[in-house]
């Protein structure tokens, strides 16, 4: 069984990730902070039940971002990860499910977690899950129906057999179960590596037997011995609850009680320690080898988990064949502390495992080199937007264009690279998401070109003032900046890229400052009759029966344009846009090169001559 797309709800910083797929090998990329870990955490508490602590619970500022009130963050109250599984064919008969499941794992710190799956049960709720209730509850359920076991009345099958019978003839709903131990025994195995555990091969090498030992559970025939093991530590505690039962109704006045508690056997290792020898033969810690040693055995136990994982033998369950298990490598940006030579390795290795058919690899990474090594369309993008984090990705069948942008956008996330700084010649601060999401598409649609191909290297100043200081560094060494923003902010003064601001750190109004806004922002450029195109094209409205007029948008001018455009489609369609950003990629990209409003195209102009005249330079010695 293996896993195909993932959504996490209330973790971290991802309050509402709706959906990134999970190939063979799938890249996240982003910003630092933008929860590319906490990608690789959740999808770790879904398929391993590594669970979370209430610190991980999503916070939610309680008052808008462009507002001036200070109120304290709101704790989401519980988080729900939930992934899509392909089953093979053996695991659709073994387990009566079709191809594919929805499997989900919910904590909260009042609950502790829960993992469930989407299928038809029986109506009748204490009927659902007969397979992996204890012997004194199967009895408790079946002499309520009047059920008589089939055998002797110590086995579980004497009970489970006619219950499951009953439960056949009842009709069915579509819910949250609790899963199967079969169905939980089919998750694929995790393999989790970050990035400082490359100078701890202890984590590493337990990291790599815990998952074997875990795959070694999953076996019929140990199944069946930890099965018999909690039920016979939950028959030793018989005499202990009905002493605390007892007790419990005296002091309550309860007519009433029942106590059931879920003995859970897990195997699991407490800490491996790795020793070597050192030059004269004798034995010490690792932690006396040298960090330079560590990280050697480290890359050595990461290429040897590929050879240790997914081949399992299945002596009862296959008839002694051999049987790949499943098995997700999950990666933590692993070429941190790795010299060049060692991150081929690294690379080598993932791709081996890729190519498994039985595997999935997912990697965090800043590398251009891994980024540049798969196919876009098995990069996932976390983005950082105004309505929290979001999953940025392409389909195999995307446009050429819509490919330029992401890898633009992947670009900009990471930072600048040592040869853009070196030999781009002409710095272009935008104000923010907004402008960097929609420049790109619109320059390519009225130039031909990508922004890019001309010598203009976009960026996001983000309206804070270490932009500017950036800006002032390129400056100074005798780089190129202009900087684009909304007429509004010449004068607000909750703006960094107000006439002041600019002229504090000395940039020249007049040459090195371009405004755009009719009156006041990028988004009030566009005519009426494109946002009602747009909008009608992307953000059908609720109920579907009605269009988007110009005279819904024209009701906005005079205010906050953007600001009030933005609720408008939230509230008024299924499918409004999360944020500015999105809302603005949208109208870029149905928006023909012959309506793109003139100031823009104006501005285009000035900043490809100035790009054409901007040098190349020299740094600085």
């Amino acid at each position: 069984m293996q896993i195909c797309d993932i959504s996490v709800e209330g973790f971290r910083s991802l309050f509402n990730v709706s959906f990134v797929p999970i190939k063979n090998q799938t890249i996240i990329t982003g910003q630092n902070d933008g929860g590319k870990s906490a990608l690789l955490d959740a999808l770790n508490f879904l398929i391993s039940g590594k669970e979370p602590s209430e610190h991980d619970l999503s916070q939610l500022s309680a008052a808008p971002s462009d507002s001036d009130d200070q109120q304290p963050a709101v704790t989401v109250k519980q988080i729900v990860v939930t992934g899509t599984f392909q089953l093979s064919q053996s695991e659709r008969v073994e387990l009566g499910l079709s191809e594919l499941v929805k499997i989900r794992r919910r904590y909260s710190p009042d609950e502790g977690s829960h993992l469930e799956v989407r299928m038809s049960v029986c109506e009748v709720e204490e009927l659902r899950n007969i397979e992996s209730e204890k012997i004194a509850r199967l009895k408790e359920v079946a002499a309520k129906y009047n059920i008589q076991p089939v055998g002797r009345a110590n086995a579980r099958e004497s009970w489970t057999t006619p219950l499951a019978r009953l439960a056949e003839g009842m009709p069915t709903v579509e819910e949250w179960v609790p899963v199967s131990n079969a169905l939980a025994g089919r998750l694929p195995v995790v393999v989790y590596f970050k990035g400082d555990a490359v100078q701890a091969p202890e984590i590493v090498v337990q990291s790599i037997l815990n998952s074997k030992l875990r795959e070694y559970s999953k076996s019929e025939s140990s199944q069946k011995r930890i099965t018999e093991l909690e039920d016979h530590l939950a028959d030793s505690l018989v005499a202990d609850i009905d002493h605390i039962r007892k007790h419990v109704m005296k002091r309550c006045g309860f007519s009433a009680l029942r106590l059931n508690p879920q003995v859970q056997v897990r195997p699991s290792l407490a800490g491996v320690e790795v020793r070597v020898a050192n030059r004269n033969g004798h034995e010490v810690p690792l932690s006396a080898a040298g960090t330079g040693r560590s990280r050697r055995i480290s890359l050595a136990l990461w290429e040897s988990s590929s050879q240790v994982l997914g081949s399992n033998k299945d002596d009862e369950g296959s008839g002694g064949e051999s049987r790949d298990t499943d098995v997700v490598f999950v990666y933590d940006e692993p070429d941190t502390h790795l010299d060049y030579e060692h991150q081929r390795r690294v690379m080598n290795l993932i791709h081996e495992q890729s190519a498994r058919p039985n595997a999935r690899v997912v990697v965090a990474t800043h590398s251009m080199n891994l980024i540049d090594g798969v196919d876009i369309a098995n990069v996932v993008h976390l983005r950082v937007s105004e309505e929290g984090t979001y999953a940025e990705l392409l389909s195999d069948e995307s446009k050429d264009e819509e490919v330029r942008r992401h890898l633009s956008t992947i670009a900009t996330a990471l930072g600048f690279r040592n040869s853009v700084l070196l030999h781009e010649r002409f710095f272009v601060a935008v104000e923010g998401p907004s402008e960097m999401a929609a420049f790109p598409i619109l320059f390519k649609k009225y130039a031909g070109v990508p922004i890019q191909s001309v010598g203009i290297c976009l960026w996001d100043g983000g309206n804070n003032e270490g932009a500017l200081k950036f800006a002032r560094f390129l400056k100074s060494h005798k780089r190129n900046v202009a900087f684009v923003v909304d007429k509004d902010s010449r004068t607000n003064n909750k703006k960094t890229f107000r006439d002041d601001k600019l002229k504090e750190y000395g940039f020249d109004l007049q040459r090195e400052c371009h405004y755009i806004g009719l009156p006041n922002e990028l988004e009030d450029l566009f005519d009426d009759e494109d946002w009602a195109h747009a909008a009608n094209e992307l953000w059908k409205r609720k109920g579907g029966h009605e269009y988007w007029t110009p005279d819904d948008f024209a009701a906005h001018r005079g205010k906050k344009f953007s600001s009030a455009v933005l609720d408008m489609l939230k509230k008024g369609s299924d499918y409004g846009p999360k944020g500015k950003d999105v809302m603005m990629t949208g109208i870029a990209t149905v928006i023909t090169k012959d309506r793109i409003p003139p100031a823009l195209t104006e501005t285009f102009d000035i900043l490809v001559s100035k790009a054409q005249d901007a040098g190349p330079h020299y740094w600085d010695a």
